[in-house]
């Protein structure tokens, strides 16, 4: 088995500084982070971006976002993205590492698998979100003793006041026995994707029947279990081909195909195009 492909890592020390060499950082868009991204790449930490004024495209796993004023994103570790914004744009970026939470771990529904990447929160919600910014922001520059401690519990406050607006944009996260099968699924397939296609695993593993996963999966997301597991396929082979230089064959073997061959129509049938049409046309991506 070949080692895992190594697909371009941006880590949080090479967009800027952090706090105390810790994990976390937060700045004003307009004054540290005017750039465009437009090569993809992937992170190893978290990220949220909160927009106050401007707009542009945001590229997130190949799907393309409007950037508005008043529009929050999330970026989990992993996720491939780039963006094209306004020169006038404006808005907060947090980062921050896994390893930085003082607190139990736990799963925000926005940086869960198959979550929504972007929610337009309520106008006051959104005052609210940027009062806790600022408020850290300031303890930010203070850069004390203390400021390490304060900044995790304002950050747990903000990513408390997300996951409200969360799940006012996207009431089924509410939901009960029917989201967690799915949300378990989810996970489920980020481990196994690559090794196991059969909706009978996840079935055995969640105790419950096929079909049952099958109803689950349609209600929470539109789609069947089977097509859940071949677009997280799908999507990772457009991660590797947009940002390794892999050859096809390679990528068809790392992602557990035996024949190339059968990976490209399987890749032309549920992406859409053929693995090297869809290289050619990432490569010109703006």
């Amino acid at each position: 088995m070949l080692n895992e492909p190594q697909l371009p890592v941006v880590d949080l020390h090479e967009i800027c500084k952090p706090l105390k060499d810790e994990q976390f950082s937060l700045f004003r868009h307009e004054r540290e982070g005017v750039f465009n991204l437009t090569q993809a790449h992937k992170h190893n930490f978290f990220m949220l971006f909160f927009v106050t004024a401007g707009g542009g495209l945001h590229h997130i796993d190949f799907t393309k976002y409007e950037v508005t004023p008043g529009s929050v994103f999330f970026l989990a570790p992993g996720q491939a993205h780039n963006w094209d914004l306004q020169a006038e744009t404006t808005g907060f970026q947090l980062m921050y590492g896994p390893e930085f939470c003082i607190f139990p771990a736990r799963q925000w529904p926005f940086f869960s698998a198959g979550a929504h990447p972007l929610i337009q929160p309520a106008a006051a919600a959104f005052e609210g979100m940027l009062q806790e910014l600022t408020k850290m922001e300031e303890e930010y520059s203070l850069a004390d003793m203390f400021s390490i401690r304060l900044l995790n519990h304002r950050l747990w406050v903000l990513l408390t006041l997300l996951e409200r607006s969360y799940e006012q944009v996207y009431p089924l996260v509410n939901a009960s026995g029917v989201r967690l099968v799915v949300k378990n699924f989810l996970e489920l397939l980020e481990q196994h994707y690559k090794d196991q296609g059969a909706v009978e695993f996840y079935a055995d593993q969640l105790h419950i029947t096929p079909q049952y996963l099958n109803i689950a999966c349609k209600k929470e997301t539109g789609l069947t279990a089977g097509h859940c597991i071949r677009s997280r396929l799908v999507l990772e082979a457009k991660r590797m081909l947009s940002l390794t230089a892999q050859d096809v064959k390679e990528i068809a073997f790392d992602l557990g195909f035996s024949d190339s061959s059968y990976f490209s129509r399987f890749f032309r049938r549920y992406g859409g195009v053929s693995p090297v049409e869809f290289r050619r046309a990432a490569q010109r991506m703006p």
